[in-house]
């Protein structure tokens, strides 16, 4: 029996069949965009977030409007309403970024299940902003763990659960542990003022400002993360080229 030099080794076929696996899930990760959307969708809410703070009568000092014992920002129920309109669209965007992806590099990945899991997480919290609350509970904050709910972010809180569901779809590790820094974020912004942090860089925001630093906070962390990814995939994508190509990289 002859043994041909040209015939691969089943261990050398399967080294190939997952090398090419590698490379196609490399070649659909796209989930770079979504964090920058929904970054620039957290970072432009700052306007609903701004406190109504008038001037006392009585020596000048700055009084905080309380409505039903919980101090609220001025927009509460347009953070309700952008919070179900903006990231709808965000979502929509989305799908369209990666069906008009898998038509450009020829691999479709699942994308529906972060779609529809995000979606319905973003139903949820959203009915714990404060306003859609008080009017489920006639007048009342929803019983929330601690005082998550008062601040209106609980939508944060969705966008992160969303990103455990996109990094099992993308099987990308990178972004799992992404999903846990901004899981934390997304906490400390629901649960702690982030003001009190914010002249250890040199701003101290007014009284109507002062959730605003939890919103950008998410914002940004979504933000930057997502261009970290992005420049990251740019990279590779070159070098996946010009090692094709045989050129140095």
């Amino acid at each position: 029996m002859v043994n041909d030099p040209h015939h691969d080794s089943p261990a050398e076929l399967l080294a190939a069949a997952t090398s090419a696996s590698r490379l196609t899930r490399a070649a659909r990760h796209g989930f770079w965009f979504p964090l920058v959307v929904f970054g620039l969708l957290v970072i432009c809410a700052a306007p609903l977030y701004l406190f109504n703070v008038p001037v006392c009568l009585h020596g000048g000092a700055v009084c905080l409007v309380v409505i039903h014992g919980d101090a609220v920002p001025a927009g509460s129920l347009g953070i309700s309403l952008y919070w179900a309109i903006a990231a709808s669209l965000g979502y929509a965007v989305t799908l369209g970024f990666y069906l008009l992806r898998a038509r450009r590099v020829g691999v479709a990945g699942r994308i529906w299940p972060y779609l529809v899991v995000g979606l319905v997480l973003l139903a949820v919290t959203v009915l714990a902003t404060p306003e859609v609350s008080r009017h489920i509970m006639h007048g009342s904050l929803l019983n929330m763990p601690g005082d998550v709910g008062i601040r209106g972010m609980t939508p944060l809180l969705a966008l992160a659960l969303g990103l455990f569901v996109l990094a099992r779809l993308e099987r990308s590790v990178p972004l799992a542990g992404f999903a846990v820094l901004f899981l934390v974020v997304a906490l400390i912004s629901n649960l702690y003022d982030v003001e009190n942090q914010t002249p250890l860089i040199g701003w101290t925001p007014s009284a109507a400002w002062m959730w605003v630093p939890n919103l950008w906070l998410a914002g940004f962390t979504l933000l930057l993360g997502g261009l970290g990814f992005g420049l990251t995939s740019v990279r590779r994508n070159r070098a996946r080229i010009l090692s094709a190509q045989g050129q140095p990289t």
